[in-house]
């Protein structure tokens, strides 16, 4: 074996071949093994030689991408030291550590170091994707960019030029064809090329490079504007970039003259770019393009990167995205085209989401409520999201408790009497839950969707209601003896109250069971250990030690007072209640009532004071750095026990299982956890026995819950979680520097080596329990805490490895929703799933957050559409923007589904939507913007109307699918978005104008009717406007309808072709009542002189669902019918608008036959 670098000893580590493509495959020694930096020689033969050098021992290591080349670098992911603190793992402080070269990579010693690895020399594996194939020539619509001198030009365009100007030095420039990543990845080659970089001043975790000149245009930008989420943008100059911009459509050529250019950061190895605003810090200019690269993790550095940005032109925009963003995300993750994935059924029916309706206080009754009422309406949902608050969550020990009570107070005071002492506990809820409806009552007036009132979403969202909900929830546990967190004792029959004397944790928490587990035990004990001849306490009324250490807690009415243990004689029996001075406890009551008033009053002002002062600073101004060294240092702690009291967002699963809320189909939010397991097998198979559900979906986050794993709980201990501390990096601070103070920094995630096993537990949990799949949330936040774990793109890297590979394996049909997961380290990691949302929340209690939704859906969408299906989110049916969103998610492509409150609901909207049997008529491609409004701001500049267009499938003339109608959505989204300096949702223009627009069948960019329709089949198109109730018919596809459109309004418009079959001309435009018309259209023939019609000629069409079908018929019918059975009709012979009314049959599914 060849020396060690740096003459280190050497040890030998299993090593087989993989392929015969030379890349070697690894063994690796247990989790205890010492970490070792490995140099593969890569060979055609079928053995490797390593190169392996010793160092610091890990917790764990982990193998990261085998990479082919010359030397190959496998990565071992190393962990912090830590040390333990009440039970709670925190980071050492350790001294700087020292660089160390080794060739061309950068370890640092002896801070567990990192080797970053070269770019990719062999495409990334993707478990059941198909053998590459060779790339064919580019499409006609592609414009090929050349590298020449110190210039990309674009070829193919009427002068065009240089795409980029006066590269600089360092710039390295690869035709995509040359990229070994992309050479054999199949499909089309996009005629497009990949920069790579180089650090002026060596190794290095972050650099802003300049990388040249931008030609001018109009941009379209997405970038993120949270942690979670990315916005669009609009822009001129480069100067105007937002920070994280992930991508850019560049327009080339104004006019309509189409050209465009697409820019995509990529993710190299360990390090991902983005592109960021031209300005002083990096000594750029106007037209600079400036690229930060960064690991996430000041450990993992390196000193060049060969695939960094993906540049291609084209003519055609959607196609150079979807072409564009599939090579990208091939080059930095292996997520595969949308083309090529499975979609769920769960899109193709109605669903209801349980978040706005109970935010974390879910429960089975609650849910039975939802769907009960939904169904009153006659709406029926097939398809079922229990969203947070299922799970069997905790809060860290120190935090189970509210922050300094009256009660803990007069502990300190020794000459406080004993009784006022107890009394004071026994009281303490009331503190509490006055304290938290103080708080609530603040939280009404902050403005949703800022980070204030996100913390608190239950709080802030529900008000008082949400204050009681949190009460009766919160981690708070008495200090007395006997008192519950609900004010109620917990008495065991046949015991000694002194051991079944246990305080209740929350309703979701297992430390209850395992209190009065032990209680039970010592109670056992007591009974068989009181005298030597066994008449002890057990014996005392007959009953042996075992039966009565079995017998099972029940909760006993709630009274002020707790029970004692009586004299030695009576050890057996349950004293009665100590009487208290009843003129005391009123007193004491009372002093809570005010105790708790004042905490939360100094609560509430401590809020508004964040809301308005810190929560608008600038990013790195003096609020924002005082605040952040205040959450960090004196503050910390008051802050994580406001968090435990008021949030979700530091408690840790402690277990795969449902809490007691789901112990039956009744239970409810109030359920106490001892004396009831979980039963949501028992729960979901009677909600679709009952309701007709199909799918079942269950909530999760990426790192399991938003805290991540307790390392301590008993169900998950064997994991071997760590409690980790992020450290946000400096682009997520510039657009949201409360990430700062944000909970995962300060209470730190339980982050698992191996994820794998606990989504294994997980999913083969709820798969088992009959649940059909998940919506797998905060998925950005694993790439936050990978800032200790080398960095978000390596530590992403394994977790949606192990999530892909587990929903594969336990959810079948694909059946997941990633979200709050806008990062592109989480977005090109998906492989196979194929749903995301497309935007941040639908905000009910925010008017200035209904239209920027809309747009980010749409306009993000161009982005994601490639890779995945979007989700525009739910809704609330019951809502001033409902309608406008009703629209929205009629347009998009995707899944339909509401929030709504039981009892709050709109039926008549829902029902242009859903059908009778709880389908929905979803569009066959996801909505994007029209071609004409992909560079327009259509939420400030006061003149433009978003429009989105999507096409739905069948069969036209009997040929193979096609676009049998097209619809096109325009909204006036006028008035408010999303402000990236104040960063929350802001109303600019509080009176906006109507506007006009215009809506043609060309908006649509796939060809309606396939070849026998519109303009081919002999001209023409029909056109129906939902809401106006309008018909038209239009001569060509550039003829239009102008629409004038008041502020917050929005309208539908369906085309369809006109078929020909000589003299008469015949189109289906669908369902007049329904928002989405032409999704009931499954097919149209026209076929000329078979059935004996007048004028020779019979149209046959094939519809879903039932209610008035709108057509075009040139001519009138002599007869119309539905399955043989005659129909009466209407025909207008100066529209040529033909309507009939269709019987909804058993199947929704009709066939209709015109006769001209």
């Amino acid at each position: 074996m060849p020396a060690a670098p740096l003459g280190l000893r050497t040890q030998s580590i299993g090593c087989t071949c993989a392929s015969s493509i030379g890349i070697p495959a690894l063994r690796f020694l247990p989790a205890t093994a010492t970490r070792r930096t490995l140099h593969l020689s890569s060979a055609s033969s079928s053995t490797a030689t390593a190169r392996l050098g010793a160092s610091a021992r890990l917790p764990f290591a982990r193998p990261s991408r085998l990479l082919a080349g010359p030397q190959t670098v496998c990565q071992l992911q190393p962990q912090r030291a830590l040390r333990t603190e009440y039970g709670v793992s925190t980071p050492n402080r350790s001294p700087q550590p020292q660089q160390v070269t080794v060739g061309s990579s950068h370890i640092m010693e002896p801070a567990q170091p990192r080797v970053h690895a070269p770019s990719p020399a062999a495409p990334v594996a993707v478990p059941g994707s198909a053998p590459p194939a060779e790339r064919g020539p580019p499409p006609p619509d592609a414009l090929p960019l050349v590298h020449r001198g110190a210039e990309v030009v674009v070829e193919g365009g009427v002068g065009l030029g240089a795409l980029l100007r006066g590269l600089r030095p360092g710039v390295s420039v690869t035709p995509e064809l040359a990229v070994p990543g992309l050479r054999n990845a199949g499909g089309v080659s996009g005629g497009g090329v990949v920069l790579g970089v180089t650090a002026p001043e060596g190794a290095t975790s972050l650099v802003d490079l300049v990388v040249g000149q931008l030609a001018p245009g109009r941009m379209l930008a997405c970038a993120r504007s949270k942690l979670w989420w990315m916005t669009p943008e609009w822009r001129t100059t480069t100067t105007g970039l937002p920070p994280e911009t992930q991508f850019l459509l560049v327009e080339l050529a104004p006019g309509g003259q189409g050209a465009y250019a697409l820019l995509l950061p990529l993710i190299d190895g360990d390090f991902r770019a983005t592109l960021r605003p031209a300005d002083y810090r990096t000594r750029s200019g106007e037209g600079d393009l400036v690229m930060r690269v960064e690991s996430g993790d000041e450990r993992v550095r390196a000193p060049e990167w060969r695939h960094v940005l993906y540049c291609a032109a084209g003519s055609d925009p959607f196609a150079l995205v979807e072409r564009g963003v599939a090579a990208a995300a091939r080059l930095s993750g292996g997520a595969r085209p949308l083309s090529t994935k499975t979609l769920p059924p769960s899109l193709d029916v109605f669903g209801w989401c349980t978040w706005d309706a109970f935010y974390s206080t879910v429960s089975a009754r609650g849910i039975q409520e939802g769907l009960a009422s939904l169904r009153t309406g006659g709406i029926n949902p097939r398809f079922l999201i229990i969203d947070d608050g299922w799970q069997m969550t905790d809060v860290d020990p120190p935090y189970r408790k509210p922050p300094t009570t009256p009660s803990e107070l007069a502990q300190s005071l020794s000459w406080v009497p004993e009784e006022e002492r107890r009394i004071l506990a026994d009281t303490e809820q009331v503190f509490y839950n006055e304290s938290m409806e103080m708080i609530a009552e603040a939280a009404q007036y902050l403005p949703p969707g800022g980070s204030a009132a996100n913390t608190i979403p239950l709080l802030s969202n529900m008000g008082q209601e949400g204050a009681k909900a949190a009460a009766q929830h919160a981690p708070h546990h008495s200090s007395g003896t006997g008192a519950g967190a609900g004010g109620s004792p917990i008495a065991t029959t046949g015991s000694a109250l002194s051991a079944a004397s246990v305080t209740m944790a929350s309703v979701d928490a297992p430390h209850a069971a395992r209190a009065q587990q032990e209680a039970a035990a010592k109670a056992q004990q007591q009974q068989g250990g009181s005298n030597g001849n066994g008449n002890g306490a057990g014996a005392s009324n007959g009953k042996g030690g075992a039966a009565a250490a079995a017998t099972t807690a029940v909760v006993a009415p709630a009274t002020p007072a707790t029970a004692e243990v009586v004299g030695e004689e009576g050890a057996g029996a349950v004293a009665a209640p100590k009487k208290d001075n009843p003129d005391l406890v009123l007193l004491t009551r009372a002093a809570q009532h005010v105790a708790g008033w004042v905490v939360g009053l100094g609560t509430a002002a401590f809020l508004i004071f964040y809301q308005w002062v810190v929560e608008p600073a600038a990013p790195g101004s003096l609020p924002v750095r005082a605040f952040t060294a205040a959450a960090q240092g004196p503050l910390r702690s008051a802050m994580l026990g406001f968090y435990a009291a008021a949030s979700d967002f530091t408690r840790r699963l402690v277990s795969v299982r449902a809490n007691a809320k789901f112990s039956a189909p009744d239970a409810g939010p109030e359920e106490p956890w001892a004396g009831r397991s979980e039963r949501l097998w028992e729960v979901v198979a009677h909600l679709k026995s009952k309701f007709g559900l199909q799918y079942v979906y269950c909530w999760h986050g990426l790192p399991a819950y938003w805290a991540g794993i307790m390392p301590d709980a008993p169900e998950m201990s064997r994991h071997g979680a760590t409690i980790m501390y992020a450290h946000p990096t400096p682009g997520v601070l510039e657009v949201e520097p409360s990430m700062a103070w944000n909970p995962a920094v300060l209470a730190g995630v339980g982050v698992l080596s191996e994820p794998a096993a606990v989504y294994r537990d997980m999913h083969g949990y709820l798969a088992g329990s009959g649940v059909d799949g998940v919506k797998v949330d905060c998925q950005a936040g694993v790439g936050l805490v990978g800032s200790a774990l080398g960095g978000g793109p390596a530590l992403s890297r394994t977790f949606h490895a192990a999530l892909e590979s587990s929903i594969a394996e336990h959810f079948p049909h694909n059946h997941a929703i990633n979200c709050m997961c806008h990062s592109t380290e989480n977005l090109y990691r998906m492989a196979g799933t194929a749903v995301a949302r497309a935007s941040d929340d639908f905000y009910p209690r925010d008017p200035a957050s209904s239209q920027p939704h809309i747009a980010a859906c749409a306009y993000n969408s161009l982005f994601l559409s490639a890779l995945l299906q979007p989700d525009w989110d739910m809704f609330h049916s019951k809502h001033p923007a409902a309608r406008l969103h009703a629209m929205a998610r009629a347009v998009s492509g995707g899944a339909v589904y509401v929030s709504d409150k039981p009892g709050e609901h709109d039926y008549g909207l829902l029902r242009q939507l859903v059908l009778p049997d709880g389908s929905i008529l979803r569009a066959s491609r996801p909505g994007r913007p029209t071609r004409d409004t992909l560079f327009s701001d259509v939420l400030r500049d006061g003149k433009s109307v978003l429009k989105v267009w999507t096409v739905n499938h069948g069969a036209v003339g009997g040929s193979s699918p096609a676009a049998v109608t097209g619809l096109v959505g325009a909204f006036n989204l006028q008035g408010s978005a999303w402000d990236r300096q104040r960063r929350k949702f802001l109303v600019h223009d509080r009176a906006p104008r109507a506007l006009t627009t215009t809506v043609r069948p060309r908006d649509c960019e796939e060809r309606l009717g396939g070849p026998k329709g519109g303009e081919r089949g002999g001209g023409g198109y029909a056109a129906w406007c939902h809401e106006a109730q309008r018909f038209a018919v239009l001569g060509s596809g550039d003829e239009g309808l102008e629409l004038a459109l008041p502020a917050a309004s929005g309208e539908l418009v369906t085309f369809a072709p006109i078929l020909h079959a000589g003299e008469v001309g015949f189109a289906a435009l669908g369902l007049a009542g329904m928002m989405n018309s032409g999704g009931a259209v499954k097919s149209v023939a026209l076929a000329p002189g078979a059935h004996g019609g007048v004028r020779g000629a019979v149209a046959t069409v094939v519809v879903r669902g039932g209610g008035r079908l709108l057509m075009y018929c040139s001519h009138k019918p002599t007869h119309v019918a539905v399955e043989g059975l005659g129909l009466l009709f209407t025909w207008d012979e100066g529209s040529g608008q033909l309507a009939v009314e269709v019987p909804a049959t058993e199947s929704l599914r009709a066939t209709l036959r015109v006769t001209l």
